[in-house]
């Protein structure tokens, strides 16, 4: 079985990105520079595709939806948190959507399964969806000029991003992940390419966003 490919694929090799093969997918590791897009991220904002970020929709009752939930809190459709090596995400009563690296997906994966009750659904989504990370100090106007309403750290909104029904989730302070249909993948990059513009938005590779999220996660 060969290397999955990014709904953005074709975009990101337009654009410049130098790709190679990192668990079982094709990604942009960088666009030229590291050190150039680490530091404009820190100053303005950054791009980057992660649709290899595994995603499984569940779907049952809220009573059994809530039993999932990691931790025992009380679910809140639009809250999120960060657990058991994912990020829980509750988009309504009946409907958790779950993401994961690629490297846990089979863990957790495992785990859902374990939590689940015998009308519980588990849908593996991540061919089916693009996820886009938008960082920095500015991500938050980007998102404003494409048309969200940017939400509360560890909540998430599904909002129009120019055009595109999108699932926003605000992860962390200066950090935001864009979930969306596979087929509307073009349009959502270039939605948040056209609104990042004037503040000097930058494409990012996965070894910056690798640095830029060590750096987040650890302050």
């Amino acid at each position: 079985m060969g290397s999955l490919l990014s709904p953005l694929d074709a975009v990101l090799k337009r654009s410049g990105a130098h790709m190679t093969e990192r668990e079982g997918w094709v990604v942009a590791v960088d666009f030229g520079s590291l050190a150039a897009e680490i530091a404009v991220s820190r100053a303005t904002a950054g791009l980057a595709d992660v649709s290899s970020v595994s995603k499984f929709e569940v779907r049952d009752a809220a009573s059994a939806i809530a039993d999932m939930y990691p931790s025992g809190r009380e679910l809140r459709p639009g809250r999120a948190m960060e657990a058991a090596d994912a990020w829980w995400c509750v988009v309504s009563d009946d409907l958790l959507l779950v993401l994961a690296s690629p490297s846990k997906a089979a863990r957790v994966r495992a785990d859902l399964e374990e939590r689940a009750h015998s009308e519980t659904t588990i849908e593996d989504v991540t061919s089916d969806r693009v996820a886009v990370c938008l960082t920095g100090p500015f991500a938050r106007e980007v998102l404003t000029a494409a048309g969200a309403a940017p939400c509360a750290p560890g909540t998430l909104r599904v909002e129009s991003v120019g055009g595109v029904p999108t699932l926003v989730l605000h992860q962390y302070e200066k950090q935001w992940l864009l979930v969306a249909s596979a087929s509307e993948a073009g349009n959502l990059w270039q939605a948040l390419t056209d609104a990042g513009s004037p503040v000097g938005l930058a494409y990012v590779g996965a070894d910056a966003l690798q640095h830029l999220h060590a750096a987040a996660t650890s302050a």
